[in-house]
């Protein structure tokens, strides 16, 4: 089934990189453009609400690669319109740019997305400037929470052609309210590394039952409290082309997915960043 894009715009370059993106990924997709008027420094006349005028260079991109695209404009808060259309409509992902930074200029800069990322009830894909693109090689981080299943699980059946790798971070260092102490003994510890061997065996074997065989590896951080780093260092590391994360997981030992790390990613990663809630 053909999967249903609403890609978000604000006329940037950075809008016209996610729509190759989302052409790439998706070439049999709905791609639905939507550009919303900010009513909050702007009173939109008839002709700002006429597509041809808000998606030009899009249009042309669409037309280049022989797609055809819909368009909707609405008048709104940005974050909140973005969410609204995703909620009333068969949406199954939405696919933004980002400068990765925040900003008040243009809808699309980092505080739009990241409220986007938080309340979406579709995945969010968010894609920068002169990142990876391609499919592949796909990293799944997984911290053994809901949030991290439902992103495996994402993965392996949108893309179950594309080689997958499954990571899980630990952090050796772990300390407590940085005052240097460490929280594990030697035993303690050696129950987190078995912890995280079942955390990839258990993910290995939901692979499985999408007929999808991945790799699973363990990500030992150096530094104490930065999972995010650890990811970060992978993907640009290993190449990876797309990274598909949840968007919450639990706090402990092995926080990978924690809201902020997820942004943290989506931020600065070297490859386009999916989050799945």
């Amino acid at each position: 089934m053909a999967r249903e894009v609403l890609l978000p715009t604000d006329g940037s370059p950075l809008s016209q990189a996610a729509l190759e993106h989302a052409i790439a990924t998706f070439p049999d997709g709905n791609i639905t453009l939507l550009y919303v008027v900010d009513a909050r420094f702007t009173t939109p006349d008839d002709d700002e609400l006429r597509p041809e005028r808000q998606f030009p260079e899009l249009l042309e991109i669409a037309d280049r690669h022989d797609v055809e695209v819909a368009t909707e404009i609405r008048v709104g808060h940005p974050a909140r319109e973005i969410v609204t259309v995703s909620e009333e409509t068969d949406v199954d992902e939405i696919m933004m740019g980002s400068h990765g930074r925040s900003g008040t200029s243009r809808i699309l800069l980092g505080s739009i997305a990241e409220r986007v990322l938080r309340r979406a009830p579709v995945p969010v894909t968010i894609v920068r400037p002169q990142q990876r693109m391609g499919d592949r090689h796909h990293l799944v981080p997984i911290d053994g929470s809901e949030q991290s299943r439902k992103a495996l699980e994402y993965a392996v059946s949108v893309f179950p052609e594309v080689e997958t790798t499954v990571v899980h971070a630990i952090d050796p260092l772990e300390t407590h309210f940085g005052d240097g102490e460490f929280v594990h003994t030697e035993a303690e510890y050696e129950q987190i590394e078995a912890q995280a061997e079942q955390v990839l065996a258990d993910a290995a074997a939901l692979a499985a039952e999408y007929d999808v065989n991945v790799t699973t590896t363990t990500l030992t951080e150096s530094r104490p409290n930065l999972p995010a780093e650890a990811i970060l260092d992978y993907v640009e590391d290993s190449d990876i082309d797309h990274v598909i994360m949840g968007s919450h997981g639990r706090s402990g030992t092995s926080r990978i997915l924690l809201g902020s790390v997820a942004e943290t990613v989506a931020r600065r990663a070297a490859a386009p960043v999916t989050v799945v809630r």
